[in-house]
């Protein structure tokens, strides 16, 4: 069953979204969202056997949104 989130997005970004009506948005944020979702999930089990710090762990949270925001072609 889908579930309803509300986000904000700069006016710009969201003007040029509505201008595509050929594009799922609810399907790409979804995806996005389902991606960083298992991202850091990795990430929490790496941390939860490691020994890396809590900087070590927010660092690789910054590449994996910048990997993702290039990915997907927004600014992070």
């Amino acid at each position: 069953m889908a579930s309803r989130m509300t986000f904000s997005v700069p006016e710009k970004l969201r003007k040029k979204a509505q201008r595509r009506r050929d594009v799922n948005w609810s399907g790409v944020v979804t995806k996005a969202i389902d991606e960083k979702l298992s991202a850091l999930e990795v990430a929490d089990r790496i941390a939860s056997k490691s020994h890396l710090t809590q900087d070590d762990v927010d660092e690789m949270a910054d590449i994996i949104d910048e990997a993702m925001a290039k990915r997907f072609g927004v600014k992070s």
